[in-house]
């Protein structure tokens, strides 16, 4: 295929096979849905991690369930974020911030607390709607070029995991620049492919995630477009991610380096092994009559069940407390979502974290009232 950044040419990676959706949960474990193939690409100019075959943005992102401000970790990092930008603005009173993917509102209500005009663009209408509520104006639509020529010139502009989404990559980022004032600021989050290819946490891999960023691939992207990354900085958010600071003024450019793995051939059989070793300790539990849920109904959770083949029969349900996936189910599985509360109730011998990056914050919560064992699909019950 041809690379959808550079244009050059892109070469397999690794594949998952036909998956559901991860955000497309059900009413009904009989309810009927649609698989699409997940088959990672790696673009062998610009070093893009892509997936080969896209889905419509809006199969995906006009009803989503996934809603910032209940994830306390993500509340937390966006207001020290806040914070600290804040400390660095000389004219707050006339300043604008603006975030692509603003979701909730999660983050423009801390600079709205301050008196700090804010503007959010998302097309999914329940966050946004719950945005309104919070008091953040919000453009229900997806960020087009031509969009951001009727919008306001921003001071600082949010794109936070929202650029692995988009099908047209130079179209986004031209609207970005186009929105972005001559002195202003751009911070743009994003998976890196270094940590994907090292720690190999395919169930990071979705449709939704259409790229997987090396530094290069950003580096070659923004350049194009007029913007220039003035700082980069590693994040342990979902398995590992890049903060970038774009500038349109290339005196504030660093120098780029990255840490792509120079061997990725053995990435599927590493894939293959981590998904065996799950189930067949999952298989084990239940012929010695132990009870198993899991814990966070994540978009990891829809990957990593159905690419393991897990269903009902080994995973009771997943607790989640997400109000807009509580009484759902995980596409492909038949497997309910519950409030924690019910799994508390319950109290099974085991609990498997599918949402792993927070699986810290979510055993020390739960420390008190949880009797069982956790785990998470990659630290197997048999290493604690």
């Amino acid at each position: 295929m041809i690379c959808r950044s550079c244009g050059e040419l892109a070469k397999p990676i690794f594949t998952l096979g036909k998956l559901p959706l991860v955000n497309s949960l059900l009413t009904s474990p009989r309810e009927p849905f649609e698989k699409y193939p997940l088959d990672v690409m790696l673009c062998s100019g610009c070093l893009l991690g892509q997936l080969r075959d896209s889905v419509p943005p809006e199969k995906m992102f006009r009803e989503y369930v996934y809603y910032s401000a209940v994830s306390g970790p993500t509340m937390e990092s966006a207001k020290l974020l806040v914070s600290r930008l804040i400390e660095g603005m000389t004219d707050q009173r006339n300043a604008l911030v603006v975030e692509i993917g603003s979701n909730d509102g999660y983050l423009l209500q801390f600079y709205r607390e301050q008196g700090i005009q804010v503007l959010g663009v998302d097309p999914a209408r329940g966050p946004a709607n719950a945005a309104a509520l919070r008091g953040i104006p919000t453009v229900q639509d997806f960020l087009t070029l031509n969009l951001s020529r009727q919008l306001p010139k921003a001071d600082i502009i949010h794109a936070n995991n929202v650029l692995a989404h988009v099908p047209e990559l130079n179209d986004f980022v031209a609207a970005l620049s186009e929105l972005l004032k001559p002195s202003g600021a751009c911070f743009v989050e994003v998976p890196y492919l270094g940590d994907l290819l090292e720690k190999c946490e395919f169930d990071t891999v979705y449709h939704e995630h259409q790229y997987y960023f090396s530094l290069r691939s950003l580096e070659s992207l923004f350049g194009r477009h007029g913007l220039f990354i003035a700082n980069a900085e590693s994040l342990a958010s979902h398995g590992g991610s890049l903060r970038l600071t774009l500038r349109k003024d290339d005196t504030h450019a660093i120098t780029i380096t990255d840490a792509i793995p120079a061997d990725y051939s053995d990435m599927q059989k590493r894939i293959e092994n981590i998904s065996n070793n799950l189930k067949t300790v999952l298989i084990n539990l239940r012929q010695e009559g132990k009870r198993v849920w899991g814990f966070g109904a994540a978009a990891k959770a829809t990957v990593m069940l159905n690419y393991c083949g897990i269903d009902n029969e080994l995973i009771e349900a997943v607790a989640d407390s997400t109000p807009a996936k509580i009484g759902m189910y995980i596409p492909g599985t038949g497997i309910e979502i519950r409030h924690p509360e019910k799994w508390i109730e319950s109290q099974p011998d085991y609990t498997c974290i599918f949402a792993w990056n927070y699986a810290h914050e979510i055993t020390r919560r739960y420390a008190q009232e949880y009797r069982g064992r956790f785990f998470t699909p990659y630290v197997l019950p048999e290493a604690f």
